[in-house]
C-alpha cells in the first residue's frame, strides 16, 4: 500500500507543476549509480554528517564528480528548499532494511551496493524520511540538472529513433539482406490490443512488435537461440538504439568479418529494439521531443485515471513491463501494487500483451529445461542465451531478482558474468552479480523467467551513459561517463553472448580463441598459410581457469556440424597459450574459406572436454590468375548477327554508338577465366549479372547515358585477389564514324548504306540495332546531334 505522504492532496499538486518542469530534463542516474559504487569501499553509515561532499566515480576510468549534500540538523534544509526535485541517497544499515525501504519507496535502478538506494522524489519526501531517523544525503548537482531543464537542453532528441523510425530500419535490413534477414510480428502493444484506449498525449492506436530474426536460412537448423532486446523500460532510450548497432553490426560485417559470418550461418538470433513501444512513443512526445517524458511504463491506463499527466518520475499510468513476466509473479516485495507507481506489476501475472508476446515466442524457440523446483539446475548442456538490456546503472546482472538465494547454476552464470564485464576480454567493465544482490529484489522479471521456465542463461544489462537520456552521440562515441561509446563498450560482451548461446553453462568452462589470423588470407591454390590465435584463460577474475589443453581447426564445416578437427601446436602448460598450424591449400576449391579455431583446458567437467568458444578468420583461395588481352562492346543485331567494337585497355576509349538499354561488356584474358569481378568506377552505369565462357568474361551494363565514358575496373579474377585495369568503355549514340562527335557526317554514313542489311562492314551505321540500315537510324542521328565525349 502506498505512503500516505507520498500522495496528499497538496504533494500532488506540486509535484505535477514540477514535472511540466522536470521532463524536458535529462535524466542523470548513472551519474549517482556509479559514483555511489565507490562508497562501498568506505563507511557505509557514518554517524554524523559533512556540510559537502565529493564523491568520485567508482568506474576506474571515468572520472567524473557528484556534489553530494548530506544530512542536516535542521528543519528547513537549505538545498532541500532550493530545488523542487530531489536525487536522494537514502541509507539502509542491513539487507532487510533496504529490501524494506525498496518496497515503500520504489527506488531507481541503481547498483546498491554504496550502502544506499537512489530515490527521486520531492522535498516533503526528504523531511519524512529524516523525521524517521534515516540518513538521506542530497545530489545537489543532479537535482538541479532535473529542476532545472534549461540546463538539460541537449538532445527526439538529437537523432534517437521514433518508434516509426525505428520499423523503418527493420524494413530497410530486410531489403537489403531478404536471405539473412525477416521481420517478426510476435504480437500487439497494448494501446493496439485496445483500440481508442489510448489518448495521451493524444490519440493512437499502438504498435506491432516487431522483432529482427537473423540467420542463413539457406544452412539448416537446428540452431541454438541468442536472443536480445531493449526500451522495456520507455525512457531508457539508449537501449533500442544498442540493439540496432548490434543488428547493423552483424549484417554490414556479415561478407568482411568471419565471426559475424558463421554466427549468421549457424546460429538463431533475435534482436527486438523495442519492447515498448508504446511507452516509447510517450517519451518521445515530451517537449515534442526536445524534452521527452521521464516515463517507464507501458500504455496500459486501466484505473490510471488518478496517476499524474504529465507523468512525472514517481507518478504515471501503465504497467511496468519488466515486473509482469510470469515467474515469481508479484511474490517477494519486489513489485507493487499500486497502479501510479514505477513498479507497478499489473493485475496479475503476465497480464500484458508485450509480456505474452515475448514469453509466447521464447517458449516455441527454446525448450524448456529445468525442473519445476527453484533448486532445480538446467543441464550443463543448456542451450540458449537472452540478455534484456537496460540502462543507466552499468552494471551485469543475472537470476536471481526475487530471493537472496543463489540461483541453481550460479557457477557457471556468475562466470559468464564475469567474462562479459572482463575488459582484458573484450568486457564492458562494468561490476557484476545477481539482480538482488547489485540492486533490490524484483519479481516478476524478465530474466528471472527466461532462467527460472526454460533454463536459458539469462542476463540483464545495464548500460552506463550517466543518464537515462544521454546525449545521442553517446551511442557511439566517447562520453557521457564512457571512455568509447555505449555500443562500442558493449559489443564485445554481446557478442560473446552471441558465440556460447549453443551451450553457454558448458562453454563457460573453455578458454577464449583470441586473434585468429591467416597468413596470407590470399594465397594461390597449393600454396600455404600459416594460421596462428591465442588461446585464453587468463582474463580477470575466470573462475574456471586452469592450463590450456589443446587447440584445433576446422576448415568450413565447424565441429558442432560434424566438421574434422585438426589439432593445432602450442605449448600446452600455462592458461594462455600461443597456437598455429599450416594449412595446405592443395585439397580446397578455389575462393573463400572459413577456419574455425577453438581450445580446451587440460581438466574435463562432468566428463565433458572443456571446449571454449569458437573464433573464425577467412583464407581465400585463388586459382591460376590470367592477363587481359581485349576488352570489347558486344551487341546482337536481330537476325544480322553479333558485333564488337573494341575498347582500348589504356589511353582513349573506343566508342560505343549503339542504342541499347542493356549492353555487354565482355573481356577476353589468356587463359581459362571461371571467376572475376566487374565494377563500375567511373561513369553512371550499373553492372548486372557476370557470365563466363573459356577465356572470356562478359559483364552486363545498364543505366548508361547517351553521351558519356564508363570506366570498367576487372579484378579478382580466378580469385586471384588483384586488379588486372581501369578499361574506358566510351558511349555516345549515333556517333557512326567514331570521331566523338555526332554530326552531319554521321548522317551521311547512314543515308549512303540506307536500306542495306547489317554487315561487318557497315554494322555501326545500325544505331537501333534492327539488322538493317533505315530511317529510325537516320532519325537517331538528328535526335543526338552536337553530343559528344572526351
Amino acid at each position: 500500500m502506498k505512503n500516505n505522504y507520498l500522495h496528499t492532496g497538496n504533494t500532488t499538486k506540486k509535484s505535477s507543476a514540477r514535472a511540466r518542469r522536470l521532463f524536458s530534463a535529462f535524466c542523470f542516474v548513472a551519474a549517482i549509480i556509479l559514483a555511489g559504487i565507490a562508497l562501498a569501499d568506505g563507511p557505509k553509515h557514518p554517524s554524523g554528517a559533512s556540510s559537502k561532499s565529493q564523491i568520485a566515480d567508482a568506474s576506474n576510468n571515468h572520472g567524473t564528480t557528484a556534489s553530494v549534500h548530506s544530512q542536516a540538523s535542521s528543519d528547513q534544509d537549505s538545498i532541500a528548499e532550493k530545488y523542487g526535485t530531489l536525487v536522494m541517497r537514502v541509507y539502509f544499515r542491513d539487507r532487510a532494511e533496504r529490501d524494506q525501504l525498496a518496497q515503500e519507496l520504489h527506488p531507481e535502478e541503481v547498483p546498491t551496493t554504496g550502502g544506499y538506494l537512489t530515490v527521486i522524489r520531492d522535498r516533503n519526501l526528504y523531511y519524512e524520511l529524516i523525521a524517521r531517523g534515516l540518513r538521506v544525503e542530497i545530489d545537489e548537482k543532479n537535482s538541479s540538472k532535473l529542476s532545472n531543464p534549461q540546463i538539460m537542453a541537449d538532445t527526439f532528441y538529437g537523432g534517437y529513433k521514433s518508434v516509426e523510425e525505428i520499423y523503418a530500419f527493420l524494413d530497410e535490413k530486410v531489403a537489403e539482406a531478404p536471405s539473412l534477414v525477416e521481420k517478426v510480428d510476435i504480437g500487439d502493444s497494448w494501446c493496439k490490443s485496445h483500440p481508442g484506449a489510448c489518448v495521451l498525449p493524444s490519440p493512437w492506436n499502438g504498435y506491432d512488435l516487431y522483432v529482427l530474426h537473423i540467420t542463413n536460412r539457406n544452412i539448416p537448423g537446428p540452431k541454438p537461440v541468442f536472443w536480445a532486446d531493449g526500451g522495456i523500460h520507455a525512457r531508457e532510450i539508449a537501449t533500442p538504439e544498442v540493439v540496432m548497432r548490434m543488428i547493423d553490426y552483424l549484417l554490414n560485417n556479415y561478407d568482411t568479418n568471419a565471426d559475424a559470418h558463421w554466427l549468421v550461418d549457424y546460429h538463431d538470433i533475435w534482436l527486438l529494439p523495442e519492447v515498448n513501444p508504446d511507452g516509447h512513443h510517450i517519451v518521445e512526445a515530451g517537449g515534442a521531443g526536445n524534452s521527452p517524458y521521464y516515463y517507464r511504463k507501458n500504455g496500459d491506463n486501466v484505473g490510471g485515471s488518478g496517476c499524474s499527466w504529465p507523468p512525472t518520475v514517481d507518478d504515471q499510468f501503465g504497467v511496468d513491463n519488466n515486473r509482469n513476466f510470469p515467474f515469481k509473479w508479484g511474490c517477494c516485495d519486489g513489485s507493487s501494487g499500486f497502479v501510479c507507481d514505477q513498479t507497478y506489476r499489473g493485475t496479475a501475472a503476465g497480464s500484458e500483451p508485450e509480456e505474452t508476446a515475448i514469453v509466447n515466442k521464447l517458449r516455441t524457440l527454446v525448450p524448456d529445461q529445468r525442473g519445476p523446483n527453484d533448486t532445480d539446475p538446467a543441464p550443463i548442456t543448456a542451450t540458449g542465451v537472452y540478455q534484456n538490456i537496460h540502462s543507466d546503472a552499468a552494471v551485469n546482472l543475472f537470476s536471481w531478482g526475487w530471493t537472496t538465494t543463489p540461483m541453481p547454476n550460479f557457477a557457471e552464470t556468475n562466470n559468464i558474468g564475469a567474462h562479459m564485464a572482463a575488459a582484458n576480454a573484450e568486457g564492458n567493465n562494468y561490476p557484476y552479480g545477481s539482480i538482488d544482490e547489485e540492486l533490490y529484489p524484483v519479481d516478476g522479471g524478465s530474466a528471472d523467467w527466461a532462467y527460472g521456465e526454460l533454463g536459458i542463461a539469462a542476463f540483464s544489462t545495464e548500460l552506463g551513459g550517466d543518464d537515462f537520456l544521454p546525449p545521442y552521440s553517446c551511442i557511439d562515441s566517447p562520453g557521457c561517463g564512457s571512455s568509447q561509446g555505449l555500443w562500442p563498450e558493449n559489443q564485445g560482451m554481446l557478442l560473446y553472448l552471441a558465440k556460447i548461446a549453443r551451450t553457454p553453462y558448458l562453454t563457460s568452462h573453455g578458454p577464449d580463441a583470441n586473434t585468429v589470423v591467416t597468413n596470407p588470407e590470399s594465397v594461390p591454390q597449393g600454396g600455404t598459410s600459416q594460421l596462428t590465435a591465442s588461446i585464453n584463460f587468463g582474463w580477470s577474475h575466470n573462475a574456471f581457469k586452469q592450463n590450456v589443453g589443446a587447440a584445433e581447426y576446422y576448415i568450413d564445416t565447424p565441429p558442432w556440424a560434424g566438421g574434422t578437427a585438426i589439432p593445432m601446436n602450442g605449448t600446452f602448460t600455462s592458461p594462455t597459450v600461443a597456437v598455429n598450424a599450416t594449412i595446405n591449400t592443395a585439397s580446397l576449391s578455389v575462393g573463400r574459406h572459413s577456419i574455425f579455431v577453438r581450445g580446451r583446458g587440460v581438466s574435463n567437467f562432468q566428463s565433458f572436454q572443456t571446449w571454449g568458444p569458437v573464433s573464425a578468420a577467412f583464407l581465400d583461395v585463388t586459382g591460376t590468375t590470367g592477363t587481359l588481352l581485349s576488352a570489347a562492346s558486344r551487341l546482337t543485331h536481330a537476325g544480322a548477327g553479333i558485333f564488337d567494337i573494341a575498347m582500348p585497355l589504356t589511353g582513349t576509349s573506343g566508342v560505343e554508338n549503339r542504342a541499347s538499354g542493356t549492353y555487354n561488356a565482355v573481356f577476353t584474358f589468356d587463359s581459362a577465366v571461371t571467376s572475376g569481378e566487374v565494377l563500375a568506377v567511373g561513369g553512371t552505369a550499373t553492372v548486372g549479372p557476370i557470365s563466363f565462357s573459356g577465356s572470356t568474361m562478359t559483364a552486363q551494363l545498364t543505366g548508361v547515358t547517351s553521351a558519356e565514358v564508363v570506366t570498367l575496373r576487372v579484378q579478382n579474377i580466378n580469385g586471384d585477389g588483384q586488379q588486372h585495369g581501369d578499361v574506358p568503355f566510351g558511349f555516345l549514340t549515333a556517333d557512326v564514324d567514331g570521331n566523338r562527335t555526332v554530326d552531319r557526317r554521321d548522317k551521311q554514313k547512314i543515308s549512303a548504306a540506307k536500306n542495306q542489311g547489317v554487315t561487318s562492314a557497315n554494322f555501326r551505321d545500325d544505331i537501333n540495332l534492327s539488322g538493317v540500315v533505315d530511317k529510325p537510324d537516320s532519325q537517331s542521328v538528328e535526335t543526338n546531334r552536337g553530343h559528344s565525349i572526351p
